[in-house]
């Protein structure tokens, strides 16, 4: 059949619709939403309630704007421990969070820039409103500036002009530098594999961010430690920087360790399946 196996159309509408409610990124209107979606008001209405149903989307009482829904979020969550790279990201970086005490958390890089997936809280207090859909700056912050090395820069130059000029800085979390700053501690961060934060953009707090590749060396996402200054240090020495880095490779090689063993025994069985024909 021309064009590919033919799909379920509603299912189509309903992930415009939410795609347009991702690519904006707050509350919408029904007429604002409809016209993205490409949808009379009407007919947008009858799948938003449906999809109200299931947790999809979530229509505040208030103001009756529309939002992504607390099922959206078990989706994201559900790839997450699914997907074999970022699920052992996550089950690594826990075990550093218990035994340096200071909070993880996994970037990728979505619509608007590095927005924070997964979190492992630590045991160190901190004065932080960090959660899962919390942006960072590209420019301002340590996981912005891994993505700025190590990411595709085609993605990434639109983003750092708009930070650098002001005009991204209400939606992320970060000051911007300027050009000349920032693309200096761009190159000391490909220099040495890690960026560090120290005070700033949240005076008392540090952090140290590395980057995260798949098995055939591929960045992927970016891993994260969040402290207090005064405990948790940031030198190229320290324990958090060592200890991160140190994780980070075992993320890699453990994926690549996982993925030749399950392509060995997929291989065997294919084998064993052939010698019975």
């Amino acid at each position: 059949m021309a064009g590919g196996a033919r799909g379920i159309q509603s299912i189509e509408v309903s992930g415009r619709i939410l795609r347009s409610l991702v690519e904006v990124c707050e509350p919408m209107m029904l007429k604002d939403l409809a016209k993205a979606a490409g949808l009379v008001p009407a007919q947008c209405h009858a799948y938003l309630t449906s999809m109200r149903h299931v947790g999809l989307v979530h229509q505040e009482m208030d103001t009756g704007l529309y939002r992504m829904g607390p099922f959206a979020m078990r989706l994201g969550i559900g790839w997450l421990r699914s997907s074999p790279l970022p699920s052992a990201a996550i089950l690594e970086l826990k075990s550093l969070t218990d035994e340096l005490g200071f909070m993880s958390l996994i970037a990728i890089w979505g619509e608007f820039g590095p927005t924070i997936v997964h979190i492992n809280d630590g045991l160190s207090p901190t004065a932080l409103n960090i959660r899962q859909g919390t942006l960072f700056s590209v420019t301002g912050t340590a996981t912005g500036r891994v993505f700025a090395a190590f990411g595709d820069a085609g993605n990434l130059e639109g983003q750092i002009a708009s930070e650098l000029r002001g005009a991204a800085r209400s939606r992320s979390l970060g000051p911007a530098l300027t050009r000349e700053n920032f693309e200096a501690q761009v190159q000391l961060t490909r220099k040495v594999g890690y960026s560090t934060a120290r005070g700033a953009p949240i005076p008392g707090i540090n952090a140290v961010s590395v980057p995260i590749f798949d098995k055939d060396g591929k960045f992927a996402f970016v891993g994260t430690l969040i402290g207090p200054s005064p405990e948790m240090a940031v030198e190229s020495d320290s324990a958090a920087v060592q200890r991160l880095l140190a994780t980070a490779r075992s993320i890699t090689d453990g994926f690549s360790s996982a993925e030749k063993s399950r392509t060995k025994q997929e291989t065997s069985q294919l084998a064993q399946a052939g010698a019975r024909l």
